[in-house]
């Protein structure tokens, strides 16, 4: 289990690597971010953290409804000073509150923890995103990739389901076994939904099963290692189909 603590070390940790990037990788491809470069990705985590400091700067009254803005981040190496600011207020703003002090978030009515979470996930994709840049992304750590399956199926998968036409009929009722080879207790199913993803943790048949270790199941379903890189067993084409129905980038 993910504790709060870890999700703050984890912001800190990664967020902390984003930070000390050398100026003369700025300019790089990011890949998985097809149009980005290594600057464009900082620039957008420092606005996403500063988007989430601000609903809980505002409490769970917050109105914010904006994006994540960015148009005062500098050209060059100074962003790095510039994220680190952001990502330094951001740690003040979240061990300001308890994990389950109210708040609100772009799902409604949350918990400064939930923000903790997202906020740990947000910059730990993001960290492997411009390590892998230049070929040295180091792996996601396995109890917090497991808490990232988690969160993927519990808040992301339904909330882009619900924003279109759902999942197909065909496979609406399948299952997916999701199995980390890395852990003992890395085991989850996932049943689809039309709208949304019912998970359970343990051993389970399903009708198609996805293995790996935790961190690269984890970055396969936020769409950064490809599938076919991992084991998959049963209906091989159900896990595609469910990552392009869903399609969290």
């Amino acid at each position: 289990m993910t504790a709060p603590n870890d999700w703050l070390a984890a912001v800190e940790r990664d967020g902390g690597v984003i930070a000390a990037t050398p100026p003369d990788r700025l300019a790089l491809d990011v890949p998985t971010c097809p149009g980005w470069t290594v600057h464009d990705l900082i620039v957008h985590l420092g606005g996403v953290h500063r988007w989430a400091a601000t609903f809980l700067t505002e409490g769970p009254d917050s109105t914010n409804r904006f994006a994540p803005f960015e148009d005062d981040a500098p050209a060059g190496g100074a962003v790095t000073a510039w994220y680190r600011d952001r990502l330094d207020h951001l740690l003040a703003e979240l061990r300001r509150h308890a994990p389950d002090a109210p708040a609100r978030a772009f799902t409604g009515r949350a918990t400064a923890g939930f923000w903790m979470r997202r906020q740990a996930h947000e910059t730990a994709v993001h960290r492997w995103d411009l390590e892998n840049s230049w070929n040295a992304a180091l792996a996601v750590d396995s109890v917090l990739a497991g808490d990232g399956i988690e969160e993927w199926a519990q808040v992301f998968a339904g909330r882009f389901l619900a924003r279109g036409p759902g999942l197909p009929d065909a496979l609406v009722g399948r299952t997916v076994h999701v199995h980390g080879t890395d852990r003992e207790d890395a085991e989850w199913t996932v049943t689809l939904g039309r709208e949304s993803l019912a998970l359970e943790r343990g051993h389970a048949k399903g009708d198609a099963a996805l293995r790996g270790t935790t961190s690269d199941l984890y970055l396969a379903l936020w769409r950064r290692v490809p599938v076919a890189d991992l084991e998959t067993f049963g209906d091989r084409a159900l896990v595609p189909a469910l990552l392009d129905a869903v399609q969290v980038t």
